[in-house]
């Protein structure tokens, strides 16, 4: 394990393009490091005519990048320095604003390298932020959150983060488990001198609270992967009960393909679509049904994998026909699997009710649409946002959206659970001692007090190069 404030490359200059590639109304390029004020400085030659040696922090200045060699202006350009600790990564840093362009900002970064700089690693800015201590972990993986965020939830969520939100319940969490740490040191130490410490019970009662606020992170999980990632969900049902006509209109194009023929649709399909503040991953699938043909079963056992792998099954009746064997082991198939039951073709007269289907929807009321006249359909989006939002505590905007918080929260609580037992069956202090120790720990993990640098670069190498 590596203290926080191990440094990481720390002697190299560092710089990259921070903007995406292609044409734009800007192009930024971005400094940092113990040689960017004199690297800045040897390109940049302000619109005054006057040479600067030291610009103000925090002041845009306008001028020209030329190449040192020619003497020759690249691009006029904003110029902003801004100086360590008070920047991004707590050290010296230079945007440079450029006209967009692929060829402008390169040959810019171009003479930025020739000058003693090297090329950022994917995420390094920001891993310098955290390696200053300017971030700590929750806070720097909440930066590629924002960038990522497909969704309104998900960006109020990553920046609720980013702004320390999780950081201070943790270290709240944490200071909490310290102060009954020291009462049970402290009874350890001078169990002897006739001293009064916290009862057991008061500690048992203080370690119970910790643990019940982990468990209630750690149950947020599963809504915030999907206000981060969408809310994955499979469309299943047997041949041509609609699957593929309801995936289109929920997307609004026609992006599977429609047959009359049962069993067109031979391997999943996947799409995003938004529904009001969160994104909805749809999966179509082939239809299930027994005896199918050698490639039918292919996408079928697909169908099995992303239903396995989902939030919710989609699950698909076609009232126009009879219930068949093929529903039976539709419903057999989804289990216990989180559902929404539609039954679709409401246009055509029915041949069945829902009665018969009364088991499997364990007293749910199912959905009633036609593909065909869009009738229904507004019932249906709004009960997907439902069932999407469905674990959202109310008044409560923190979540958690990584698995590497959930697991590393979930040993905290197992911890604490063991050090209450503990406590409950009377054993000693040093063995409670023990297992609040590594409660700390897994959350000093969660924050990035402790770290290994493998975990670094998992984390960091997934960041874009440039931030």
């Amino acid at each position: 394990m590596s203290e926080r404030r191990t440094i990481h490359c720390m002697s190299n200059t560092i710089t990259a393009i921070a903007t995406p590639p292609g044409e734009g109304g800007i192009g930024i390029i971005r400094i940092s490091g113990e040689n960017t004020l004199s690297i800045g400085m040897q390109l940049f030659h302000p619109a005054t005519g006057k040479p600067i040696r030291k610009p103000e922090p925090q002041k845009v200045i306008f001028g020209e990048i030329r190449d040192p060699a020619s003497g020759q202006c690249v691009d006029e350009v904003l110029l902003t320095f801004f100086k360590g600790p008070r920047s991004y990564t707590a050290e010296d840093v230079i945007e440079i604003s450029a006209h967009g362009g692929t060829l402008t900002t390169s040959k810019i970064l171009e003479l930025i390298l020739a000058q003693g700089a090297r090329l950022a690693e994917p995420g390094e800015f920001t891993r310098r932020a955290f390696t200053n201590g300017r971030l700590d972990l929750t806070q720097a993986e909440a930066v590629a959150d924002v960038i990522e965020s497909a969704s309104d939830k998900a960006l109020n969520s990553a920046l609720a983060q980013l702004k320390g939100g999780l950081s201070q319940r943790l270290n709240i969490l944490q200071e909490n488990l310290l102060s009954a740490q020291a009462q049970l040191e402290a009874a350890i130490d001078f169990s002897e001198d006739g001293l009064t410490f916290q009862s057991r019970e008061t500690t048992q009662k203080n370690i119970q609270q910790v643990e019940n606020e982990l468990r209630k992170l750690v149950n947020s999980f599963r809504q915030g992967r999907i206000f981060r990632e969408g809310m994955r969900v499979t469309l299943i049902g047997k041949p041509n009960v609609g699957k593929s006509s309801l995936l289109n209109t929920l997307l609004q194009e026609d992006r599977a393909i429609v047959t009359p023929i049962a069993g067109t649709t031979r391997d999943t399909l996947e799409e995003r679509v938004r529904i009001k503040d969160i994104h909805i991953v749809i999966i179509d699938s082939a239809g299930l049904r027994d005896n199918p043909e050698v490639i039918e079963q292919k996408g079928i056992e697909r169908t099995r994998l992303a239903l396995e792998k989902s939030d919710l099954a989609l699950v698909i009746f076609d009232t126009s026909q009879p219930l068949d064997d093929n529903d039976k082991l539709l419903m057999k198939e989804v289990g216990q699997k989180p559902r929404l039951v539609v039954l679709n073709k409401s246009d055509l007269p029915s041949s069945w009710q829902p009665e018969q289907v009364k088991i499997f929807l364990d007293g749910d009321q199912p959905l009633t649409l036609s593909s065909k006249t869009l009738d229904g359909f507004n019932s249906l989006k709004d009960a997907l946002y439902q069932k999407g939002i469905g674990g959202e505590r109310v008044g409560e905007s923190l979540v958690i959206t990584r698995e590497r918080h959930r697991d590393q929260l979930q040993l905290a609580a197992q911890s604490l659970q063991k050090a209450g037992e503990s406590l409950q069956q009377g054993l000693s202090e040093e063995l409670v001692a023990i297992d609040i120790t590594l409660a700390m720990e897994h959350l000093g993990s969660v924050l990035g007090k402790t770290f290994e640098e493998d975990l670094l670069d998992k984390i960091f190498g997934k960041f874009c190069i440039g931030k």
